[in-house]
Formats: C-alpha cells, sequence, structure tokens
C-alpha cells in the first residue's frame, strides 16, 4: 500500500472539503476516546489519583495536609503537578480527577489517531484498532504497565509516547524526537525509554519512501537540544532525588524499592506466571501475523520500533541475570522499569497489526466474515464486563480500586467524619491498607504501604516508618493491618514518634484492640480513637 494513499487528519483530499475532513477527523477522537473511557472509567479515586492528584493540590496549596509526611517529600513529575495542581485545588478531588481524566483519554485519542492514519486507510479501521488496542493494553503486560488509566502522569505521557511514534512512522524523525522528549518531561521512565528505542529504531528505519532525511547543521541542533530540553524537564528532579545521600543509603534505599515494595514491577523473577506468557502469546500473536498486512514504509518502521521496544526487555532480563553474582549493581539497574516499554508498545504493534491483517490479509468469503464475527464478538464481550464498573446512576455499591484493600463505604464514611470535626492540623495512624486517606480528608497521616516517596532518603524513611507501625519482627514480610495490633506500648510509642494524635482502626468484635477511652466516632468497621502519646499506657 503506498503511504501516499493513507489518510491523514491535516490532509486535503477533493472531493471533500477541509471542513468535512475536520469534523470526520473530530469524530474519530470523540469515538476512540469513548473506547479509552470505557475501560478507564472507575469510582474515583482510581489506583494512582489518590497518590497523584494529592500531591498536586498539595504543590499548589501547601496548608492542604500541611506537614504531612509522604506529600512533602521531594517530587519526582514536576510538570504534571504543575499543570494538574492549579485544577486539583481549585475543584474538589473528585470533580478534578473527571476532568483530567477526560483530558488524559482524549489525547490518548489524538495520539493514537495521529498514529493510526499513518497505518491504516481508514477511520473505521482505525476505530477497530483503538478497541483492540484497549483490550490488548489491559490483558497482555507482563510487569503490569497500564496505559489507559485515571489522571495520572504516565497517561499523558503515553499519549505523547503515541504521537511521537506516529511522526516517527511517517518518517519525521525530528518531530518524532520532541514530541517523545515532551513525554519524558511527563513521565521520565515512559518516556525516556521511548526516546532510547527510537534512536535504534530511526537508525534502522530511516529510509524508504516518505522518510524526511534528518536535518543537519544548526537545525539538527536546534532540534536535538528541544527534544533534549522539553525531557530534562522531567529526568533533572529525578536525578536529583538521590542528592545528599551515600552510596550505603542509596543501596539500602534501591534494596527496599526494588526487592521489598515493587518487584512485581521490576523483578522479571517475581512477575506472575500468567501475565508472562499473555505477554509472550502476544508476542508471537504480532509476529505471525505481520506477514498478513500489506506491506509499507510506515508499517515497516512501526515493527521496527515494536522490535527496539522488546529490545530494551530483552536487555532487561539480562541485567536481571547478574542479581545471582551482583544483587546490588543489578537492583540499581532494574529500578528503572526495563519493561514498561514493552508492555505499552507490544499491544499497541498487535492491535494496529490485528486490524490490518482483518481488513486486508483474510481474503473473502466465509474466512473474512469468520474473522470478523471473532473480533467483533471479543470486543462486545469485552465491553460487556468492562461497563460492570462504570460508575453510572443507581449503582451506589462500586468500589473505587484506590478503596479495594478497605471497607468501602465504611472507609469513606470515617473519613468523611475526620475531614469535618478534626482539626486541620490533626495526624493520623491509619490501616496499611488504605490509600485514599489524604484524598478524603485533607489530613495528615504518618505512613501508608501504597504511597512510598521517590528520593533516597524518603524512601529510607519511609520504611522506618512501616517497621514502627506495621512490622511484628522488623521486616517488611510480617506486616499487620493496624497499629494497634501490635499492642498499646508500640501503638503509643509509634504515635509519640510520629506526632500522631489519632488512630483509625478496623473494628473487629472477635479480637478488639486495647485502645484508650470511647471512640470518637464509629462508622460500619472502622473507629476514631484520640491518642494521648505522654501517657505510658493506655487506660
Amino acid at each position: 500500500m503506498p503511504e501516499e494513499s493513507v489518510a491523514s487528519p491535516a490532509a486535503v483530499a477533493p472531493p471533500l472539503t477541509r471542513l468535512v475532513r475536520l469534523v470526520r477527523w473530530s469524530c474519530e477522537i470523540v469515538l476512540m476516546t469513548a473506547i479509552f473511557a470505557a475501560a478507564g472509567a472507575w469510582p474515583t479515586p482510581d489506583t494512582n489519583e489518590a497518590h497523584y492528584l494529592a500531591r498536586a493540590r498539595h504543590s499548589w496549596d501547601r496548608s492542604w495536609g500541611a506537614g504531612d509526611f509522604f506529600l512533602d517529600s521531594p517530587e519526582a513529575h514536576g510538570v504534571f503537578y504543575r499543570l494538574l495542581g492549579p485544577l486539583a485545588a481549585a475543584l474538589p478531588l473528585e470533580q478534578a480527577a473527571w476532568i483530567g481524566r477526560w483530558l488524559g483519554w482524549g489525547s490518548l485519542a489524538a495520539g493514537f489517531s495521529l498514529l493510526a492514519a499513518a497505518l491504516l486507510p481508514t477511520t473505521g479501521a482505525r476505530i477497530l484498532a483503538a478497541a483492540l488496542f484497549s483490550l490488548a493494553a489491559r490483558h497482555t503486560p507482563a510487569a503490569g504497565e497500564w496505559v489507559i488509566g485515571g489522571c495520572e502522569s504516565k497517561v499523558f505521557a503515553w499519549a505523547l509516547v503515541l504521537a511521537g511514534v506516529g511522526w516517527f512512522v511517517r518518517g519525521r524523525s525530528a518531530l518524532a524526537w520532541v514530541w517523545l522528549g515532551a513525554a519524558t518531561a511527563f513521565h521520565p521512565l515512559v518516556g525516556g525509554w521511548a526516546m532510547l528505542a527510537f534512536l535504534p529504531a530511526a537508525l534502522v528505519g530511516g529510509k524508504g519512501n516518505g522518510f524526511r532525511p534528518v536535518p543537519r547543521g544548526a537545525t539538527l541542533g536546534l532540534v536535538v537540544a528541544a527534544g533534549i530540553a522539553l525531557a530534562a524537564l522531567g529526568v533533572v528532579p529525578a536525578l536529583g532525588l538521590s542528592a545528599g545521600t551515600d552510596g550505603a543509603e542509596r543501596a539500602r534505599a534501591i534494596s527496599t524499592y526494588v526487592v521489598e515494595r515493587l518487584p512485581h514491577h521490576l523483578l522479571v523473577r517475581t512477575f506472575a506466571d500468567g501475565l508472562v506468557a499473555r505477554h509472550c502469546l502476544a508476542i508471537l500473536l504480532w509476529w505471525f501475523l505481520l506477514p498478513l498486512q500489506t506491506e509499507s514504509p510506515a508499517r515497516r518502521r512501526m515493527s521496527i520500533f515494536t522490535t527496539a521496544a522488546l529490545g530494551v526487555s530483552l536487555a532487561g532480563c539480562a541485567v536481571s541475570l547478574l542479581e545471582l553474582a551482583w544483587p546490588a549493581a543489578a537492583h540499581a539497574l532494574l529500578r528503572y522499569y526495563w519493561f514498561r516499554l514493552a508492555d505499552g508498545i507490544v499491544p499497541l504493534g498487535l492491535a494496529l497489526t490485528a486490524t490490518a491483517a482483518l481488513v486486508e490479509g483474510l481474503g473473502g468469503g466465509t474466512r473474512r466474515r469468520l474473522g470478523w464475527i471473532a473480533v467483533l464478538g471479543i470486543l462486545a464481550v469485552d465491553l460487556a464486563f468492562e461497563s460492570r464498573h462504570w460508575p453510572l446512576p443507581g449503582r451506589p455499591g462500586l468500589v473505587a480500586r484506590a478503596d479495594q484493600k478497605v471497607q468501602a463505604a465504611a472507609w469513606r464514611e470515617i473519613c468523611g467524619w475526620v475531614r469535618d470535626h478534626t482539626p486541620a492540623e490533626a495526624c493520623f495512624l491509619t490501616p496499611r491498607g488504605a490509600t485514599s486517606f489524604h484524598w478524603y480528608t485533607g489530613r495528615r497521616e504518618v505512613v501508608n504501604w501504597k504511597d512510598i516517596p521517590q528520593d533516597a532518603r524518603s524512601i529510607l524513611a519511609w520504611r522506618a516508618r512501616i517497621i514502627d507501625c506495621f512490622s511484628v519482627d522488623g521486616s517488611l514480610k510480617s506486616l499487620v493491618t493496624s497499629t494497634a495490633a501490635l499492642g498499646p506500648d508500640r501503638l503509643l510509642a509509634a504515635a509519640g514518634k510520629y506526632g500522631a494524635d489519632h488512630i483509625i482502626v478496623p473494628v473487629n468484635a472477635l479480637e478488639p484492640f486495647p485502645l484508650p477511652g470511647e471512640p470518637l466516632h464509629v462508622a460500619g468497621g472502622y473507629a476514631v480513637h484520640r491518642l494521648d502519646p505522654l501517657s505510658a499506657t493506655p487506660p
């Protein structure tokens, strides 16, 4: 298929007028946004929204959650916080989340449309590819990466990566470099790995029909500088997170981060067998479908970029082998999420290639009809399953993903009471699995398992707090759900050490915790107690 015949949102192709083409492209973006919304529309707060939007609000309104350990720790995603902070500070977080979600899904749709328009000739094919991408992105990652999520920085970074790859497959390497630099500004790892994969991909794929040579001289310098300058907005603050710590502290922090807290994203040996198997099957399916699509320079470049992304993962596997002999060195490298890029690019390449094969490679007759029936049937079933978590009117029992480790309804009620009846400077010991306390209350908490800081010194402080508040044996392996379960002496010691004056405890009639006085408030399975850290023992 000649590349010149591929549709482009900005093209003017008689007999369609520019206005008609613009309307058609706008409708395409709306439909793709709806597809991505169908996958990402969970009740608020979503998995990472309580983390990102709470920090975004605190970055603009320091009085909100003032003095909180996590909220005051150094930032790793400053561009996102600066851009979304005003929205999070001006509106209730739930409203800010929904606005940010639609902006993110719309950005993903625009980036996907820009890329797909260079590879698929019709609007219908591009819509189908978006639906397949949504399905594959949720079910084929090996390291737990997600592209379609809530309001968080990497959703916008992935949208910019899609746009950058879209320019690359068109042969516009200079524009691709700048867009990938912008992605790195939003998220240093999502965009950074895409920039590194782009370099060999551009060398191998920078040939053929439609390729525009990289500019030379002063223009080349400006393009390279622009991409690096944008990337530096995200990379430089991230590199500064270990400043002021010695080698031993950094090593301990890295071990905590990689081995104890996030091995499911970073260490291949801990990945779930089912996830790895699905990822490998997706790679094989993509490989076998490649011959069924009509060859073009743009499609060849997409295959090259997908292969480059897989190369990054293979390099990560090689680094993982070093763990046996040199664990500290291996962990220091593996903390950079080597498998994140392929987790997003493999489902992307699979969706685009499968669509091209379905449209062009199955021939006619029964085989073609069966292929369409199978694909549309799978997408219909997937849509039915996804619709179960849409927060539509009349569905009060749905649980936000951020609240899946607490009793959701009771947790919201107890947090609402805390917000309305405790002083703004109050500090709380909360259940270990609670991740949305900041979101609902705006109050300080000592620590929770989800909100781990990013800088080395704060990571070590986070570990110490987790051990003091939840550890039975001084490790991160034997943790209780509430500080109260460790006994009154440990409870008051932790409260005194970290300045906590309140605690929220799970209510368990079969195993009541020895707590001081009567609860200030009880809601479902939770109770709020006032603490007096100066007391030697509770009454």
